[in-house]
């Protein structure tokens, strides 16, 4: 995959930093970032399935006055300013600016199922370096940065986790990340190179911050922090060469597993 010059400056979108465009057959080749359409066809069953055990079974209703997943709370205030607290809008949201992305891209409408099918696999595969690195920092208690202390019915539990993952990634990379590098790189005309990484180093910091008072509400550790930093580090640099799917695909696939394992 044909990396950027220093010099270039061009404005990121829901694929992450936008490079040349390629003939459309070389689109969805391995290396090349997943297209707006096959990330939409691909995260579509994650967002209906949490919007659905959101109306089901309601974290809410499970855990009082909190998601537990802050980043849709911050959503949510976000969409608040507008008049409206429907349930639906984070999930909508991302429909939207896939689909908006896509004409952008004026790449033709039809959904590479081969692609697709890869991001599955490479979301699992991609969550593995993610467990070396928990097993690492954390030891004798791998996921504590991840699952919560107190136990819910096991659907609110998986609903929670998967809408982090895709959430988590909208907000912190896909929106924090792409707008840092339009402010920096595009209206500063600062070298674009160093404004993404730049730019993935302060979505990873704030990822973390944000699980810890006063914006979260998990109780301060040194390793959980350091884990949820290096974490962000990875899931940015997968936002910049793979996109916005494949990060959120290999987020779900962690949480998904430290749920698995977790003792109950």
């Amino acid at each position: 995959m044909g990396r950027q010059q220093p010099s270039q400056r061009t404005k990121p979108s829901s694929r992450g930093p936008r490079r040349p465009r390629k003939a459309t057959a070389a689109a969805s080749d391995r290396g090349a970032l997943a297209r707006p359409l096959d990330t939409l066809v691909f995260l579509l069953p994650w967002i209906l399935f949490y919007q659905i055990a959101l109306l089901v079974l309601p974290p809410r209703a499970a855990v009082p006055g909190r998601d537990q997943v802050v980043a849709i709370d911050l959503l949510m205030l976000f969409f608040e300013l507008f008049g409206t607290t429907a349930v639906i809008m984070p999930g909508l949201a991302i429909v939207v600016i896939l689909l908006c992305t896509h004409v952008a891209s004026q790449e033709p409408w039809k959904v590479d199922r081969r692609a697709v099918a890869w991001m599955y696999v490479e979301s699992v595969v991609l969550a593995m370096p993610l467990v070396l690195l928990s097993l690492l920092i954390q030891g004798s208690h791998p996921f504590a940065a991840t699952t919560q202390t107190a136990r819910y019915p096991w659907i609110t539990e998986i609903t929670l986790y998967i809408g982090a993952g895709i959430f988590e990634e909208l907000l912190f990379r896909l929106v924090l990340i792409s707008v840092l590098v339009i402010i920096a790189a595009d209206l500063l005309r600062l070298p674009n190179r160093t404004t993404i990484w730049a730019a993935v180093l302060l979505a990873a910091g704030l990822f973390a911050a944000h699980h810890y008072a006063p914006i979260g509400s998990d109780p301060f550790v040194w390793s959980g922090f350091a884990f949820r930093t290096m974490a962000g580090v990875y899931l940015g640099t997968v936002f910049v060469y793979r996109g916005y799917g494949p990060a959120a695909g290999l987020h779900i696939a962690y949480n998904l597993l430290a749920f698995a394992v977790a003792p109950r």
